[in-house]
This record gives structure tokens, C-alpha cells and sequence, in this order.
């Protein structure tokens, strides 16, 4: 009997080439997959932004430039160099978010050149790509469709702060433009005229705001025998002095001419931010002086007014020293309109006209009214090199109209009105403006005192300059735009922030 091995016999199959080949091919194809699957995913993270909200944050993402998720047209409001961020306003949207920085991001003008992060300054607008998860700022690039207007002076909005002029041409504030002061944020009535500032926006709307220079202020003491006379201040800056005035001035040094009658004095001032100055004008009580001007003016039928006065001018006219405003008129020619000031006892002054397209002149016109002079643009006119300064051109084509009993003063050159009937007595049928808080402060309307608040004035469209005043406290200054509405508003400001002794 055969004896049997005690071991399984195991059936061995072949493998075929051609399944070891398949398998490799099959193998290859689906790591390419996997790797095709990978890319992909890296590039969504360098494309346009994710439209699924809750997709995860791996945490994963190198810090080069390039990366980016989201992009978007902004201003820029702050900058934190210690924490490398930068908050943006967007304009549409009106609302703010801030990104960080790191050494991959990329600065750039309009031009795709690079700059420094110094360069760039608050309220520019700006092109930015970022990570919206990480928060992180890939790229920033001045805006090319932006534009950024500087140096702008006497800033007033109209239209209830909706609008403004500037340069001849209307520009809309957005609601939600971003207010820069030198202090940090603020609002639009924060502005005051005196200021010196910069406008950014897209096409012509602005989207912020920025104070480059701001004001201090300058009380006028012991006014009586100057009152209804003039401060000038530098070559821009005209006022009719009022008791008690107390004036916002763009800071800076200037020369303040005044003058009254004849007696007339100069002072050396320094402003700077935010401080409060005095000048006391009893020391230039002095006897009167009076020097003589002899005009030449083309075309020779012009009528020429000195302080709201038609003057003779076939000979010699005597005007006291100081501060003079002259307006020559003439049928068919632009009015020319300026302050001369008067500082030496003999000179010669030429003043041409330049015509307006209209029919021939006439021999006699009447001169303008102080609306026509504050709504009309200016004119050119030749002077000789004498002692008489000439200051600030405007107004034109008002031969309809009369002189005023007083001189009559152009807006462009922040002269200082009236006083607006500032009285808490109520007359019937006319409207008040009133200053409601903080109680207990001094109030001035463009620099004239109106009272102690609660205070009320009669109600005038325009643009005005409210300044509050406490002793102890940081004097603030408010610009209101006022409504032509038959009804009366008010106002509440912020308390005055004392001041650290």
C-alpha cells in the first residue's frame, strides 16, 4: 500500500503579463487623479472667492503673495504698524473691516510700482486682494480709478451735507464718508472752515475725508473803537470785527492788519492746533492817517464804489489807512470786486475790466448788491506796483442792482457777517436756530458771540461756523448746513472736554 505525503498539495496558477501591466496602468491612473484633485483645490485658493459659506479652514495656507480669496475697492481709515494691520472702509457697503499684513504683501501706486507702507496715507482709496477667513492682506494698490484732491480751503458742504463745490464742479458725499481728523475719526460738522483739507472718492463721489491742517482760534479784546472796521489776516483772510469776536483760523504764522477810519495797526500771530490766542486792539487807538489814490480804469464809463460809496475818481480820492473794499462795475463787463488796503500817502491803481459778451456798455451803472457780489465768480484786473495791496477777486455782471448802505463783502474770502439776531426773545413769524447743548458755554456764530447756551438766532439758509467756548475746556468748532424751511431746528453737541491742568 502506497503511503501518502501528509502535506496539502497547492495548486499554483500563473500570473499573466498583461493583468500586471493593467494593474500598474490602473494604479498610475488614479494617483495622477489624486494629484489633478490636489492642484485644483490649492488653485481655488488663488482664484475668485469661495460662493460656499461654510466651506472649512484647514489652517494651511503659505504666506506668499498670490494667495488671495477676495477682492475689493476701499479707503483706508487707520493703519497699526505695532499689530501690522489696516482697517478699510468699504463704500458700498459702508462698513469696515481690518486686515493684517506680513512681509509677502505687496504695496503698489496707481502705477503697479512699489511703494512703502509710510507712503500710503488714511483715506486714500485703494485696490485690495486678501484672505477672508486668515484676514490676511495679499495686495494693495492705489487706486487707478480714484481721485484725491488736496488743499482745499473753506470747505462747506450744501444740501444738508450731501454736496459740495469744489473747483467749480458739485461732488457728492457718500453717507457713509469717512471723517479723518488729526485726532482720529470724527463727523462732517466736525470740519470747520478754517481747516485745511483732502477729499478721496471714485468718479465724483467722496468716500472720505482728511484734516491735513487744522485751526486754533483768535479772540479779539477791547474791539469798541475797531467794531465795523476790519482784521485781515495774511492775504486770504478778511473779517468785519464785532464785539467780543472770536474767530477759527487755519493754523499756521500770519500778519493781522487792522484797521478803522484811518487808524490802523499790525501784529505778528502764530496759531497752532487747537490753541486760543488774543490780540488787544486798545493799544492801536492813534489818530487817524489818510493817504490818496489816483485811479485808471478801463473802459473810462465804469462807476467805482469805495465801501459801498460811488466814488469820483476824475482826481485824487482820500481813503483813511487801512482795509478799503472796491467795486467797479460797468454795463457789458464782468464786475470786478477787492479789498485795498491803504498804507502809504500817495498811489496809483489800474483796474481793467474785461467784457462778458454782452451789448456795448452804457455810461452809467449801479453797483451790486452783496448777494450779487457772494454769488458770482471773479475777474482779472491790472494794478500798478504801488502801496496799494489788492485781496481776493470776485463777483461779476451785477449791473441790475444798487449799493448797499454798507460795504458789501465777498463770501470767498471768510469774512465774518453780522451777527444773525441773536436773542432768546421769540418774534412771531420768524424762525430760530438753537443751540441746546452743552448748556452753559459760550456760543459764537462765525465768530461773533451770540450768547450762553441754551441760546437761539434767527434762522438763515446757509453755511455757518458755531464755536463753543468754556474757561477749563477744549474750545470746539462745528460747520451746520441750515435749511430754508419755515420751521425751527436745534442742535445738541458733545460736552467740552476739559482740559489737564
Amino acid at each position: 500500500m502506497k503511503k501518502q505525503d501528509g502535506r496539502k498539495k497547492v495548486n499554483r496558477r500563473r500570473v499573466s503579463p498583461v493583468y500586471v501591466i493593467a494593474v500598474m496602468i490602473l494604479s498610475l491612473l488614479l494617483f495622477s487623479i489624486a494629484i489633478y484633485l490636489l492642484n485644483d483645490s490649492l488653485q481655488v485658493e488663488n482664484g475668485a472667492p469661495d460662493q460656499n459659506e461654510g466651506y472649512a479652514d484647514t489652517g494651511f495656507m503659505p504666506a506668499v503673495a498670490g494667495n488671495y480669496d477676495s477682492v475689493d475697492t476701499a479707503a483706508v481709515v487707520s493703519r497699526d504698524t505695532e499689530k501690522q494691520t489696516i482697517t478699510f472702509l468699504n463704500p458700498e457697503l459702508g462698513k469696515r473691516y481690518t486686515l493684517h499684513y506680513d512681509g509677502a504683501t505687496l504695496f503698489t501706486n496707481r502705477y503697479g510700482q512699489g511703494i512703502a507702507l509710510s507712503q500710503l496715507e488714511n483715506g486714500t482709496m485703494v485696490d485690495v486682494t486678501f484672505m477672508h477667513m486668515r484676514k490676511r492682506l495679499n495686495s494693495l494698490q492705489i487706486s487707478a480709478d480714484g481721485f484725491l484732491i488736496k488743499d482745499i480751503e473753506n470747505f462747506k458742504p450744501e444740501n444738508g451735507g450731501r454736496s459740495v463745490m469744489i473747483d467749480g464742479e458739485r461732488y457728492y458725499i457718500a453717507d457713509c464718508a469717512e471723517v479723518i481728523l488729526p485726532s482720529g475719526s470724527g463727523e462732517l460738522m466736525d470740519i470747520s472752515v478754517a481747516d485745511s483739507i483732502r477729499v478721496c472718492g471714485l468718479e465724483h463721489t467722496i468716500y472720505s475725508i482728511k484734516v491735513d491742517r487744522g485751526h486754533g482760534y483768535l479772540r479779539l479784546e477791547n474791539t469798541a473803537a475797531f467794531e465795523g472796521g476790519w482784521i485781515q489776516l495774511g492775504d486770504a483772510l478778511v473779517y468785519q470785527i464785532t464785539k467780543d469776536m472770536f474767530i477759527p483760523v487755519p493754523t499756521g504764522n500770519y500778519t493781522a492788519y487792522i484797521s478803522k477810519d484811518g487808524v490802523s495797526g499790525e501784529e505778528n500771530l502764530q496759531v497752532s492746533d487747537g490753541s486760543e490766542i488774543s490780540l488787544d486792539l486798545s493799544r492801536y487807538q492813534t489818530e487817524p492817517l489818510y493817504g490818496g489814490i489816483i485811479f485808471t480804469v478801463v473802459p473810462e464809463n465804469a462807476n467805482v464804489y469805495i465801501d459801498g460809496e460811488k466814488a469820483d475818481i476824475t482826481d485824487e480820492i482820500e481813503l483813511s489807512y487801512g482795509l478799503h473794499q472796491m467795486v467797479v462795475t460797468a454795463q457789458g463787463y464782468e464786475t470786478v470786486s477787492r479789498y485795498i488796503r491803504v498804507a502809504e500817502p500817495h498811489a496809483a491803481l489800474g483796474v481793467t475790466l474785461v467784457s462778458d459778451g454782452s451789448p456795448a456798455a452804457s455810461p452809467a451803472t449801479p453797483a451790486p448788491t452783496a448777494r450779487s457780489l457772494s454769488e458770482n465768480s471773479a475777474s482779472d484786473n491790472s494794478a500798478s506796483e504801488n502801496s496799494v495791496s489788492l485781496d481776493s477777486a470776485v463777483s461779476e455782471n451785477a449791473s441790475d442792482a444798487v449799493p448797499s448802505a454798507s460795504p458789501t463783502v465777498p463770501a470767498d474770502v471768510n469774512v465774518t457777517p453780522a451777527p444773525t439776531s441773536a436773542s432768546n426773545v421769540v418774534t412771531p413769524g420768524v424762525y430760530y436756530v438753537t443751540i441746546e447743548a452743552p448748556e452753559g458755554v459760550e456760543v459764537y456764530l462765525d465768530g461773533t458771540y451770540v450768547g450762553i447756551s441754551p441760546v437761539k438766532f434767527e434762522k438763515k439758509a446757509g453755511t455757518y461756523v458755531v464755536t463753543l467756548r468754556k474757561n477749563g475746556c477744549q474750545t470746539r468748532s462745528y460747520t451746520i448746513s441750515v435749511d430754508s424751511e419755515k420751521e425751527n431746528i436745534s442742535y445738541s453737541f458733545s460736552e467740552l472736554l476739559k482740559i489737564d491742568n
